[in-house]
């Protein structure tokens, strides 16, 4: 096979034209179920540092740094004049934050979009540094091949696109041990290993899970011991100054960009580590459960939870996918496959099961896009596969050899790629694997999709800035795109004898919506479910087959249904 010459220039050029319109057409659709609590975290954290309120720049034990970061800059686009109002701090659980914008003429969904623009923007520039650190040792077609398969793959894409912090964490995770791994093992040239650590310290500033890079950057310089040359104890000397170098560049990052490590450093890492590790293994925060009690820290269910994930793993990835991963494991044993690609790619399948093995074995911790940095680099060995498969096709068949065809197939797979989620537009993050999913309920995620078509009907009513609505989950991903006055069903309403607080809603509403993907599965809504059998939905909002959200007007409801369930 002839190696396929690519400038730097236009590959840059073509990874720019496969990635950016995916990530940046219809920000503005939909929003999700955690995107309102990040919306008012990040608007808090700006009207924190505005106020030089330092202290008060941790909302979660994440700790989500750079998510309200990114928010602060939306906030600056849309509406820099919040830090003078004297407001104070949003409750993230209430509304009171979307009535003041509205107060003021601005709209959340404003905020939201232009935060996931900028967001999305620095996931992009990620991307290409990802791809300059990949062609440093893997040829430069490949490199580009690679980071697009995985950075277009569907499950990504729709997560990558929401304000939370997955995308962003993945992205630093896969940079950190990319730089880490170029210097170790390519260029020993400072600048790597001081991308790395910056890298590490963002994504800890992300999501404190990211601490697995710290043994993943341990490990190559350990290994680094067994290489011959240097004697053994200059070997160890290097090791241990290169990793205080790079924990030196992550602690730099991490006590410049958080303004409450300046005045709180002791209170920023109780939150962020304590609760962490009481929510992981203890199932709730330190104000619950008031200490760590290692004796109490239970591993039983750690199976079930590990073989979960793996199977939402192969739910979520696509068949092309898993066909790479599969080309991937011959391709460990080819003579032609270079050992610096061999060995990275041990890396990353170690990083990929670290993932899924903390977040298996921590309680309260089921969703999928909570390994979604599993996810990407999975996605980036299975590129590297079908790399090495087509190199051997082409060296059996002249004709599949030749450049043009090589780069032809390189740019069809990454456009496949690209084309199985599409149909799944905007919510990407509902995809689901053809070869696994055998009912509609397996492409449903109750993330908040489907609600934003539920508010887009009532907008279409006469008079919609009048009505008043009662919908469950309806902050943000119904709100942000109704008009009229939302009143949000809670999921705690139905834990009351006799559910008063819903009963009351309804009445107060002249529609009620009913999140059917989310509420049919949850116990303390059966008999409401089944009290509103008797109730003709004036709409209903179909996806993939799936009724996902019901709408009914309040005048059709008939006093029984208010008897039955006020019983």
């Amino acid at each position: 096979m002839q190696k396929i010459k690519l400038p730097l220039w236009l590959s840059i050029l073509l990874l720019l034209a496969l990635i950016v319109p995916s990530h940046l057409v219809g920000l503005d659709k939909f929003a999700t179920l955690d995107e309102p609590w990040w919306a008012i975290s990040g608007s808090n954290y700006y009207y924190a540092l505005t106020h030089r309120d330092f202290a008060n720049t941790i909302y979660d034990y994440h700790p989500a740094v750079t998510t309200t970061w990114v928010v602060t800059a939306g906030m600056l686009t849309v509406f820099p004049e919040y830090r003078g109002f004297g407001q104070g701090y949003f409750d993230v659980r209430k509304p009171n934050y979307d009535e003041f914008l509205q107060e003021h003429d601005v709209r959340t969904l404003d905020v939201l979009r232009n935060s996931r623009i900028i967001q999305s923007v620095l996931l992009i520039g990620l991307a290409l540094l990802a791809f300059f650190l990949l062609q440093l040792f893997i040829d430069r077609p490949l490199a580009l091949a690679a980071v697009a398969f995985a950075f277009d793959a569907p499950f990504f894409l729709g997560h990558s696109r929401l304000i939370n912090h997955e995308g962003m964490l993945t992205l630093f995770v896969a940079i950190s041990i990319l730089g880490a791994y170029v210097y170790v093992n390519v260029q020993r040239k400072p600048v790597y290993l001081l991308l790395s650590g910056a890298a590490f310290g963002l994504a800890q500033l992300t999501k404190s899970p990211s601490i697995v890079v710290m043994g993943i950057v341990g490990l190559m310089l350990f290994v680094g011991l067994f290489e011959r040359g240097k004697p053994f104890g200059a070997k160890l000397w290097d090791a241990v100054k290169v990793m205080a170098i790079w924990l030196g560049a992550a602690l730099l990052v991490y006590v410049a960009l958080w303004p409450g490590m300046w005045v709180a450093a002791n209170k920023m890492f109780y939150e962020v580590y304590g609760n962490a590790f009481s929510y992981a293994f203890q199932g709730a925060r330190l104000d619950v459960t008031q200490e760590l009690e290692p004796r109490s820290f239970d591993l039983d269910n750690g199976l079930s939870g590990v073989t979960l994930y793996l199977q939402r793993l192969g739910l979520r990835t696509t068949p092309l996918t898993w066909l790479g991963l599969l080309l991937a494991v011959p391709s460990l044993f080819m003579s032609r496959v270079k050992p610096v690609v061999k060995t990275l790619i041990g890396y990353l399948v170690l990083t990929s099961a670290l993932f899924i093995l903390m977040f298996g074995i921590a309680k309260g911790r089921d969703s999928a896009h909570y390994i979604l940095t599993s996810f990407f680099l999975l996605d980036l060995i299975a590129a590297l596969g079908w790399g090495a498969g087509l190199s051997w096709l082409g060296e059996r068949w002249s004709r599949l050899g030749q450049t043009r065809v090589q780069g032809g197939l390189l740019a069809l797979l990454v456009l496949a790629q690209l084309a199985v989620g599409l149909s799944f537009y905007p919510y990407y993050f509902t995809y689901g694997n053809p070869l696994v999913a055998r009912t509609p309920a397996d492409y449903a995620s109750g993330y908040g999709e489907g609600l934003d078509q539920a508010a887009a009907y009532l907008a279409q009513k006469q008079d919609a800035d009048g009505l008043r609505v009662f919908a469950y989950s309806g902050m943000g991903p119904f709100s942000y795109f109704f008009p009229g006055r939302t009143e949000v069903m809670k999921k705690a309403y139905f834990w009351e004898p006799g559910i008063p607080s819903v009963v009351s809603g309804m009445r107060w509403s002249e529609y009620v919506v009913v999140y059917a993907v989310v509420q049919e599965n949850l116990p303390e809504c059966a008999a409401f479910l089944e009290a509103m059998q008797s109730v003709e939905p004036e709409h209903v909002v179909t996806i993939h087959g799936m009724e996902y959200a019901r709408i009914y007007r309040s005048a059709d409801i008939p006093e029984s249904v208010y008897e039955a369930l006020s019983k």
